[in-house]
């Protein structure tokens, strides 16, 4: 019979880019013939149904007398069901900190995807209080003040007991190699097939794209900043995503006091099909978010045919921007570069001009390419451990 893969994390509450990177993982294992489940902690049985799962295997593995965060703690703490779960043979893919952690006690082969560290441990301490913007956040940094240390022990020590570890991006690796001291694996979180450019059905008037989680580490305050310097006072900015309530006000009341309330527009959740559709049909997909790990809404868009802006800082998706190829690459963090980024990729019609070399340059970040980087990799590992 074929080996078991059990895919793990932490919790289904939000269909953001690492849920999806499990899903298309789950899907590569699959096609290579390979049994494939994913286990969450905790899941919310509506995005359970969400399209990107269809025809995979889901099961919560924390306990059912337990909820919230608490239930997160207690599966780190053992109290989960996985020992009724995991077979001897199964091979466990952890995607975090604290499944690492959780799955400490088990013995089979075990692979880890790195999307970053974890931010409560190893940022600089005054970095570390910025990103504690919510309650969450501010729990851990406490936590880190404690107890950081003998976690970060913790952490190198169980990252270390993987077979084989994936990193999601260079400037991931460069990070993550030394602190860890590993040699991982490069695997970009590769676009789904289905992310190829469409046409204009909805005949909107010209505009610039962003989305992601709005939330304050995503800058989208820079954003609206360097979109008012622009010299197109037509084009609209249209920004998706869910957030925070506070953050959006926040953000309404920047455009108001800037000038461009009448053309930015918050569009909240879109589909899939929508998000492809506003994808290609965008002037320019703006990326503001600073040093990002890797930064798949780039990659997506550039699949769409539609040209990137995002900082010159070294960061996962300045890794994709290639200069006057397939966007440009601002000078990190002056929000006037931002906007004259901005302005020669409408001034130049540089959509339409590079559309081959746009098409082209998201090539390595599309599932077929990715596929072969990842499953070579597993199966490398699994001959070498004689599996």
């Amino acid at each position: 019979m074929a080996k078991r893969f059990l895919l793990c994390y932490d919790f289904l509450n939000e269909m953001g880019g690492l849920e999806k990177l499990m899903t298309v993982h789950a899907k590569f294992l699959k096609d290579s013939g390979y049994r494939v489940k994913l286990l969450f902690g905790d899941i919310d049985p509506e995005l359970a149904k969400n399209e990107a799962f269809k025809d995979l295997e889901l099961e919560e593995y924390g306990s059912k007398k337990l909820k919230g965060p608490i239930k997160l703690i207690g599966g780190i703490l053992g109290v989960n069901n996985l020992k009724e779960i995991i077979q001897p043979d199964d091979i466990l893919v952890s995607y975090s900190f604290p499944m690492n952690i959780t799955l400490r006690k088990f013995n089979n082969l075990k692979i880890l995807y790195l999307n970053h560290y974890p931010n409560f441990l190893y940022l600089p301490l005054s970095e570390r209080w910025v990103w504690a913007n919510n309650i969450k956040r501010k729990v851990a940094f406490c936590y880190s003040l404690v107890l950081g240390p003998i976690t970060k022990k913790l952490d190198k020590k169980y990252v270390k007991n993987n077979s084989l570890i994936f990193v999601n991006s260079i400037f991931t690796k460069n990070k993550l190699d030394s602190l860890y001291d590993i040699n991982g694996v490069m695997s970009y979180p590769p676009v789904h097939r289905q992310f190829v450019p469409t046409i204009n059905i909805k005949k909107e008037k010209p505009y610039l794209f962003s989305s992601g989680r709005i939330i304050p580490d995503k800058n989208f305050d820079w954003l609206i900043q360097a979109f008012s310097k622009i010299k197109d006072k037509d084009i609209e900015l249209h920004i998706s995503g869910k957030g925070d309530k506070k953050e959006i006000d926040r953000l309404i009341d920047i455009s108001v006091e800037l000038g461009v309330r009448d053309r930015v527009r918050f569009i909240g959740f879109v589909t899939t099909k929508e998000l492809i559709q506003k994808y290609s049909n965008a002037e320019a997909y703006i990326f503001p978010t600073a040093k990002e790990d890797f930064g798949l809404c780039t990659a997506e868009a550039l699949s769409c045919g539609c040209p990137i802006i995002t900082w010159g800082d070294g960061g996962g998706s300045c890794e994709q921007t290639i200069e006057e190829v397939n966007g440009y690459k601002a000078t990190p963090y002056e929000l006037s570069d931002f906007a004259l980024c901005i302005d020669k990729c409408l001034n130049d019609n540089f959509k339409e001009t590079n559309k081959k070399e746009i098409l082209d340059s998201s090539k390595v970040f599309g599932e077929e390419y990715q596929q072969n980087i990842f499953v070579i990799a597993i199966n490398n590992t699994l001959n070498k451990n004689n599996i």
